[in-house]
Order: structure tokens, then sequence, then C-alpha cells
């Protein structure tokens, strides 16, 4: 059961400093107590956070799907974006008796409503990428959250500023968005280095785009290895597989992928041999097929996952779905992975 698999992580983790070792019966009781009543109580709870997204200048979008939605505003220079979730974000400090107890699970659900969160505004940067090739980030100058009470009223506030436009951007973009499911962290990583290849790319850090665009694709392919149970093997011999399973059949665009693993090896992850300051100039034409190629590969995962689907994308019940999803969320937000 993955909630047990999420605990017993938990629980490791602080038996690992000698100061918490005493505390992990008083956290095992109180993991318990939220899974079991605090988060379904919070099932009819909200948050409603609104960001403008960086770099978006003149991006003259208005959408509304599910729990996201954004406009362009004129004022602030920037797209808008408003995201509905789950009210996990605060409101913990009491949850234990144990004021350490309390305080790690403020801090843990904190990271997990992050997560979440960001998702949904992940979704977003992924659809902007793929239909428009801008790079967009989250971190942008404001950050407003609302809770409770407040949430409906500004929701329907926030609405008033969209519409249902029909323009070609529009409609290419809410295509992607309709496609991308980040809470899949999987997902949420490989729109993170296509997103960064896309930046890097623009900044003519050639070099260094092609390192995060390779970055990407080691990620679809640890995907689904992982799915497929399969074994660590050479590039070549994982590329037969992975393009197998998700139908990926572009022999010129393979072909460039592979391209992309050599340059990634011989230049751009490592010291060059020879020609180190000529990198460009040898592989100009080249980068550019590679970026298109990247891009189809994106694409047909995204395919793939919507139609092979193991993390839900529109939770009927969030705390419902905490408990079947906890144990792989907690391996992306937690510290225990980090060197």
């Amino acid at each position: 059961m993955e909630y047990d698999k999420f605990k017993n992580k938990i629980c490791n983790y602080f038996r690992t400093y000698k100061n918490t070792k005493n505390k992990i019966e008083q956290l095992k009781y109180t993991l318990d107590k939220v899974v079991s009543h605090e988060l379904p109580k919070r099932d009819n709870e909200q948050l409603f956070q609104v960001r403008d997204f960086k770099n978006t200048a003149k991006l003259n979008l208005n959408l509304n799907h599910n729990n996201i939605m954004c406009y362009y505003s004129n004022e602030e220079n920037a797209l808008m974006v408003g995201v509905i979730c789950p009210n996990w974000n605060n409101g913990w400090r009491g949850i234990s008796n144990d004021k350490f107890v309390s305080e790690q699970i403020d801090i843990l659900f904190h990271f997990i409503s992050q997560y979440v969160y960001r998702s949904c505004q992940v979704n977003l940067i992924g659809a902007i990428a793929l239909s428009t090739d801008i790079p967009t980030d989250f971190r942008g100058n404001t950050l407003k959250y609302i809770y409770g009470d407040n949430v409906t009223q500004e929701v329907n506030k926030f609405k008033r500023y969209t519409d249902s436009s029909t323009s070609i951007l529009n409609s290419k973009t809410l295509g992607y968005l309709k496609l991308i499911n980040t809470l899949d962290p999987y997902v949420n990583k490989t729109v993170f280095y296509y997103v960064r290849f896309l930046e890097l790319y623009d900044f003519e850090f050639k070099e260094e785009a092609l390192t995060a665009a390779d970055n990407m694709v080691d990620v679809i392919f640890q995907s689904i290895k992982k799915r497929l149970r399969k074994p660590t093997q050479s590039r070549e011999q994982m590329g037969d597989y992975v393009y197998d399973e998700i139908k990926f059949y572009d022999s010129v665009a393979k072909y460039h992928l592979d391209r992309l693993y050599l340059l990634r090896c011989r230049f751009t992850a490592h010291p060059s041999r020879s020609k180190w300051w000529d990198f460009y100039e040898i592989y100009e034409d080249e980068i550019g097929t590679i970026k298109l190629s990247v891009r189809k590969l994106l694409i047909g995962y995204l395919k793939y996952e919507n139609e092979n689907r193991e993390v839900d994308a529109t939770p009927m019940l969030w705390s419902s779905w905490f408990k079947e999803y906890c144990d792989i969320i907690y391996d992306a937000v937690w510290f225990h992975e980090v060197p």
C-alpha cells in the first residue's frame, strides 16, 4: 500500500537523526490521524493562488480549464494565472501535542501542497512551451494566497477577466493543457527540462541547452523503464523498447535523438577532446533538427502517458488521491534524495 511506504520512508528519515528517534511513534500516530481524519475534513476546503508568469509580455492567452485559469494583464504586462487546489498549505501547527511532530507535518505538507499547485502551473508552462516555443516560469512579481470563505469570491472575480476566446493560440495551448499531467513526477520533470532547454537555447547557451534536452530524454527513458520493470541497459538498447512502447516510429527523429546523446557525451556534459571552441559552428545546422526531434519525443511521451495514466490528473477527492500517490509525491518533494 502506497501510504504504508510513504509512512515508512518518513519514519526511516527521522530515524537517521539521534535527537528524533524517540519521536517516531508519535509521528506515525499523527500521520494516521492526518490521512484518516484531517485530509478528508479538508476535501471541501480550497486554496486559490494567483501568480504572474515571467517572460509572458504580450502573450495574449485567455483560458479557463478545470482548476487553472489565466488572462493577459495589460497593467502587469504579463500573464496572470490562477489555480485552485486543496488547502493543505497551513493549519497544521496543532495537529499533534508534540510540537516537533506538528512542525514536521507542517513542513511536509507545505512542500506537498506546493507540489500540487505548482503542478497546475507547470501544466500551463508546458502547454505554452509546446504551443509557442516560449519558456515561462511561475516565479514572477505577484503571489497571492486566498483561503477559506474568500476563495469563491476571488475565483469569480478572477474569472471576470477571462473569456471564451477561440483564437488559434488559445486553442493550441488548451489542447496541450488537456494533454499534460504534471501531477505525475516524471511528466513534471520532463516539462522542467524541456522548458530549461528552450530557455538556454534562447539565451544562446546551445551546449548547455543540449544537456538539458538530453536530461528530458533520459527522464522519459527512466519513466518507461520503471513502468516496464526493465533493467538498466545501454542508451541504444533502452531506446529500442522505449520507442516501441510509446509508438514513436519517426526514424529521422530517432536518429537525431541518438546524435543528441552523442553530442551530450562528447561535448556538452564532459570536457571535449577537440574543437571545444567550435562546437556551434560545426553543429549549428544539426542543432535545429535536434530541437524539433526533442519536441516530437515529448509530445509522443505525453500522448502515451495520457492513454496509460498512472497518476490521476483530475481527483474527485484529494484525500483519496493523496493516499494513493503519497509515496511517489514524497520522493519528489522531500530531502532524502538530496545529496
